[in-house]
């Protein structure tokens, strides 16, 4: 499938620190069995996905002129993306992200940076007017975009563009009602279920499905072991996840848009697209940080076809 796709958000350096017991506590400490350095950040890991998959993808960011930046942006072209729209600012420090992890449970802490640095003047018009969709992520972190971001999306749908958006954590514990007026510009919306139940003010990931629906055209939220829920205009469903033994949850939930995404732009229904990001997100977590990254379309095709017993959906 040769779509092309422009990524707008974060690029960053994870420390991944893994194997932990539990995540410590105020004044408690408590040990990594191992710990890797990778390139983070969640679009600059969708991004990555979506290139493995086949997609042209163009990456739009913000990094320092310092050898985390540098780093970020080799692997980025390592992994086949297009690094034209990345802007390195010598005023600036890349972001970095610790990473706790044991496994199933993780926790974060960022050094912003440039992270929060891209503006509405870095996504060039060409860019846009080159590609067939435009995706943009961690919403919450993007303070200098996020006031510009329902223009910027009006203007790529009128170029015929489909949108995507994933809005990421809040980390200034705000949840500013201004999401919603972007998302009547989304076609689709892709938060976790902690997430969209604290956009929404809901208590439960189906409440806050129902209210999500009224806005972006197709709303999927992941719901962790359980799979996820989506819905369009048209239907509702719960997707379950396949059981896979759980090395490292950190890039699941990324490489799971980045597989809806891709099955998206293949034109699949609602149940397909749903299952084939569900086997995206089941091979991440078989393994540890950026080897979470899914090899190609071939290797998620012939994990599904492995569990094909699993083709019903409740």
């Amino acid at each position: 499938m040769q779509k092309k796709v422009l990524t707008v958000g974060d690029v960053n350096i994870d420390i991944v620190l893994t194997g932990l017991t539990e995540i410590p506590k105020s004044e408690q400490e408590t040990l990594a069995q191992d710990m890797e350095t990778v390139v983070g950040g969640q679009t600059s890991t969708i991004a990555r996905a979506l290139s493995s998959l086949g997609v042209h993808v163009t990456f739009v960011g913000k990094v320092g002129d310092d050898e985390y930046g540098r780093k970020a942006i080799e692997q980025l072209k390592k992994d086949g993306v297009d690094v034209s729209g990345v802007v390195v600012d010598p005023s600036l420090r890349t972001g970095v992200t610790v990473v706790l992890s044991t496994g199933p449970e993780r926790a974060f802490t960022t050094y912003l940076g440039s992270i929060s640095k891209v503006s509405r003047a870095d996504v060039k018009r060409e860019l846009l007017q080159s590609a067939d969709h435009i995706h943009v992520g961690s919403y919450y972190l993007q303070k200098t975009l996020r006031p510009e971001l329902e223009d910027l999306f009006k203007e790529a749908k009128g170029l015929g563009l489909t949108t995507s958006l994933d809005p990421g954590w809040d980390p200034f514990n705000e949840w500013g009602p201004d999401i919603f007026e972007v998302l009547r510009r989304v076609d689709v919306f892709l938060p976790s279920q902690v997430e969209a139940m604290a956009i929404t003010q809901t208590d439960t990931p189906e409440k806050a499905l129902e209210v999500l629906g009224e806005y972006a055209d197709i709303v999927v939220i992941k719901t962790g072991a359980k799979g996820c829920l989506a819905k369009n205009k048209e239907e509702l469903i719960h997707c379950p996840a396949f059981e896979v033994p759980v090395v490292d949850v950190t890039s699941a939930g990324d490489i799971f848009n980045a597989g809806f995404i891709y099955a998206f732009l293949s034109g699949r229904d609602l149940k397909a697209a749903t299952r084939f990001a569900n086997a995206c997100g089941a091979i991440a977590v078989t393994r540890v940080g950026s080897s979470g990254i899914i090899s190609s379309a071939e290797e998620v095709e012939n994990f599904l076809a492995s569990r094909s017993q699993q083709i019903a959906l409740e």
